[in-house]
């Protein structure tokens, strides 16, 4: 099961609720998943406190009140005083956890693609088709766009769910992780596992759950 997407779930249906709106459960799980997509920092552990925030701007919040409302979150919690001495006023994870949500967007993508491949190279074969790109110009600048971009986000939907669970059992036991706060929360943008570390991760799920490696 996915904790966070339940969680967003949760929260939304709270604040219809309390809006005396109604609407249908099948609704609230395209809402919960464009939360989730939207906001990376999200997670089943504090989707609670960032909807207590954006509940106080919108009594049925709006995505861009969600993300900073999420925003605002991270920096609370993360952020020590002022009058510290700079290197202890940073979130503790920042050298596991950029701070600026593109880069923990590419180590997110960057962990789909390894976990695609290391599921096999079929999946990663349909990882590169459905994340292909196209150049479209917006203002002055030519950025990247998906030409599928359903198509793109069916596909990473799963495999984010993949991600919570595998992180969850065992990201802090990589290498990479040595150090990482012990009471602090794993999210979607800390560094990626390589596609070898993600493939001893399956392998041992696959032996936990009764299948053949």
């Amino acid at each position: 099961m996915n904790e966070t997407i339940e969680a967003i779930k949760k929260e939304l249906t709270v604040c219809y609720i309390a809006a005396h709106k109604t609407v249908p459960s099948s609704a609230i799980d395209g809402i919960a998943a464009a939360v989730m997509d939207a906001v990376p920092s999200i997670t089943a552990e504090n989707a609670h406190d960032i909807f207590r925030r954006a509940v106080q701007v919108e009594a049925v919040p709006t995505i861009p009140t969600i993300v900073t409302a999420a925003r605002n979150h991270h920096a609370e919690t993360y952020t020590q005083t002022s009058s510290l001495p700079l290197i202890e006023n940073r979130d503790p994870r920042a050298a596991w956890l950029p701070t600026d949500m593109r880069l923990r967007k590419n180590n997110m993508m960057t962990a789909i693609r390894n976990l695609s491949a290391a599921i096999s190279d079929r999946e990663y074969s349909e990882y590169c088709k459905v994340h292909l790109t196209r150049k479209e110009k917006r203002g002055d600048k030519e950025v990247p766009v998906y030409v599928n971009e359903s198509a793109a986000l069916a596909f990473d939907r799963p495999k984010k769910a993949m991600l919570e669970d595998l992180y969850r059992k065992y990201w802090r036991l990589l290498p990479v992780a040595k150090g990482y706060p012990a009471d602090a929360p794993l999210n979607h943008g800390l560094i990626p596992p390589t596609v070898p570390q993600f493939r001893v991760m399956l392998e041992h799920e696959a032996k936990v759950n009764g299948f053949a490696a």
